[in-house]
């Protein structure tokens, strides 16, 4: 009897490892997602830190309050999941370059959390060029949106 349950337990636990995982969808076409969720999350990080120089001076803009950082936070935290959303738009499984972008966005958006959480101008200034490239790379190779 114990080796037919064992015998019945193994057949269940290979049969188990054939299947495929669900498939996943989204809601919305990707150029939303780019424009409605992306592009706001990352126009937050992009407008965080920098100097605006005219006839006055120079004036340095960067986050001074806790409501700023955490602004900052939520848009890091919105990047790193858009990253994971992206390969869930991958129309072909077999294409890892795609998915390789969408894991630079969410790595570089990581970056971007911990400097919010450093409250490190200087990081978040340097990974706000970051996120840029990545999405340039990506948007030269995919430039064609849903």
């Amino acid at each position: 009897m114990q080796r037919f349950v064992l015998s019945l337990l193994s057949l269940f636990l290979l049969q188990s490892c054939d299947s495929k995982p669900p498939i996943m969808n989204t809601t919305l076409p990707l150029k939303q997602v780019m424009e409605w969720v992306i592009d706001p999350a990352a126009d937050v990080i992009w407008d965080s830190v920098k100097s605006i120089i005219t006839e006055k001076g120079t004036e340095e803009i960067y986050p001074k309050t806790d409501e700023q950082w955490e602004v900052i936070r939520n848009a890091s935290a919105s990047l790193i999941e858009s990253g994971n959303l992206l390969k869930l738009r991958n129309k072909k499984a077999s294409d890892q370059e795609w998915i390789a972008y969408a894991d630079r966005l969410s790595k570089n958006a990581e970056l971007a959390l911990k400097a919010a959480n450093d409250r490190n101008k200087e990081a978040l200034f340097d990974v706000g060029g970051s996120i840029y490239n990545s999405c340039k790379a990506c948007h030269q190779k995919y430039a064609i949106l849903d």
